[in-house]
């Protein structure tokens, strides 16, 4: 069997076990690339160390992803009797430090939506009011940036404000409402967008410039140019910036904190959040309760300088 035909099957049984498994295709195939459609025993342990490492330095969350998207791979493999022993490296690969996720505070989001509204630039593939959109649809429902690109007008549903999301990372469907303020952007956009054209229910809600879907490495470039000129960033010697993603964690968050500071139990909540967001399991959610009691502290901690201010020495 060669390592094309291995994935193939691989791929097809885990799709058969209910789950969409995009990500790890992409990995899969870059290995294929790497290695060449070789016979499995063929396969080196210095090539997968090839793979594995990739581009000089500190090995990255993408780099640690390809290592857990192998080693599955390679256990299937020998449980079939395709390989007699496994090629991964025996030394595991350091785990990346924790990746912290930028929160937006509300005079940035609203510096990029200038940025889109005022500097938009003619050839950046997206109107301004596409990519004013899709900023107010990611900060106001927390969607995943596919989930986002990927509705279509029949999932808008603008007189109830209900969106209708579809076979998602986990492969379910869920309704997500909007509240009053997103709803009538959304009309809004909509009447700008597809008013003197004939979409189809089939028509992507978002759209580019020749009302085709919104491709992820365009929203991202589009997005980076944003951010650039609204000057939304960690500092530049940071080792990530600002991310489309971090929409999604800041919802969380900002739903988090205003249902601390309105003495609601959090704990309670915490599943109609997971809900909401379209989390598999609620631990994908809890980890954002570490997160939003380091924030409530540094913010008592800001309050408490500027209301408390040390006193004179005498």
């Amino acid at each position: 069997m060669t390592l094309g035909d291995l994935i193939d099957e691989y791929v097809d049984y885990k799709r058969a076990l209910g789950m969409n498994y995009r990500s790890p295709v992409v990995r899969l195939k870059a290995f294929l690339a790497e290695v060449g459609d070789v016979k499995l025993d063929a396969i080196t342990p210095k090539q997968v160390r090839r793979f594995l490492d990739g581009k000089p330095g500190p090995i990255t969350s993408f780099g640690f992803a390809k290592y857990q998207t192998l080693r599955p791979f390679f256990a299937y493999a020998m449980d079939r009797n395709h390989l007699k022993s496994c090629p991964l490296p025996k030394i595991l690969p350091r785990k990346p430090p924790k990746f912290d996720p930028y929160i937006y505070t509300v005079a940035e989001v609203k510096r990029l939506l200038d940025a889109a509204e005022s500097r938009h630039q003619s050839d950046w593939l997206l109107e301004p009011q596409t990519a004013r959109t899709l900023i107010l649809l990611l900060y106001g429902t927390g969607l995943r940036i596919g989930e986002a690109t990927r509705l279509k007008l029949k999932d808008v549903d603008l007189d109830d404000q209900i969106l209708t999301v579809r076979e998602t990372k986990f492969c379910k469907s869920r309704l997500v409402p909007v509240g009053d303020d997103l709803a009538k952007a959304l009309r809004s956009y909509h009447a700008c967008q597809w008013g003197s054209w004939a979409p189809t229910d089939e028509s992507t809600f978002l759209s580019c410039r020749v009302r085709q879907p919104i491709k992820h490495q365009t929203a991202r470039l589009v997005f980076y140019r944003m951010r650039t000129e609204a000057k939304v960033g960690r500092d530049e010697t940071a080792r990530y910036q600002p991310r489309l993603h971090d929409f999604r964690h800041t919802f969380a968050i900002t739903r988090l904190v205003t249902w601390y500071r309105e003495g609601k139990n959090v704990q309670r909540l915490l599943p109609h959040l997971s809900t909401y967001l379209g989390h598999a399991r609620l631990q994908e959610t809890t980890r954002y309760l570490d997160m939003t009691k380091e924030l409530m502290q540094e913010a008592s901690l800001c309050f408490e300088r500027y209301a408390l201010p040390e006193m004179p020495n005498e």
